[in-house]
């Protein structure tokens, strides 16, 4: 008997099945964040104290929720409640990291190979990892620059990147890249599916 080509799903099983994988991504997303957000704590510690050198301090995880993570700085500040210590503020990974269960999802549910999907999700966590460090990185320096006052904001001039610059990777990094990134690499590994579902036809035989 000749083996039956498996039926393609139709887009609508195809959205469903990813809405399904997506759940289940999202619950080991966030509960293994503590894990997963060190390497983007670690190199974000190194790229500040590179840009801003020694007014940053270091980059802590949040003791009582661990996925966020600290910015301490050596910056005096006087707060509102009339004290003057060193200034720190909370940054959330997570915010630049959702596209990493979203690629799960889509990634699990197409019809490919298992170690195709398994290639691209450690690819694609890669990318989004960067991600991430992009966002952490430019969240403090724009929280630096705009929220704390002209004397905070001076020390951020100081290392000579431009408040526009600062805020439009800050931009790119909240709004674009997080919802670009996990898209892109699911369509790049998945074209032939992508084209299929675009109604086009592969060219493989004459």
């Amino acid at each position: 008997m000749t083996d039956q080509q498996q039926e393609p799903m139709r887009l609508f099983e195809l959205v469903l099945l990813a809405a399904l994988w997506m759940l289940f991504g999202f619950m080991l997303w966030y509960y293994l964040s503590a894990w997963h957000g060190v390497p983007v704590r670690v190199v974000s510690d190194q790229i500040l104290a590179g840009i801003i050198g020694e007014p940053f301090h270091s980059i802590i995880a949040n003791p009582d929720q661990r996925y966020l993570l600290q910015v301490q700085t050596r910056i005096l500040f006087d707060f509102p409640d009339g004290t003057r210590e060193p200034l720190g503020f909370i940054v959330n990974p997570l915010v630049y990291g959702w596209g990493l269960p979203l690629l799960f999802g889509l990634t699990m549910a197409a019809n490919a190979a298992l170690w195709r999907k398994l290639l691209t999700l450690a690819i694609g966590y890669g990318v989004i990892l960067l991600v991430q460090i992009w966002g952490v990185v430019w969240n403090s320096l724009m929280m630096l620059s705009f929220n704390f006052g002209p004397d905070v904001s001076a020390v951020v001039a100081e290392s000579g990147i431009p408040q526009e610059a600062i805020a439009l990777c800050y931009q790119l990094g909240t709004l674009i890249f997080p919802a670009l990134a996990p898209v892109i690499i699911w369509v790049l590994a998945n074209w032939e599916e992508v084209e299929r579902y675009m109604g086009h036809e592969s060219r493989t035989s004459r």
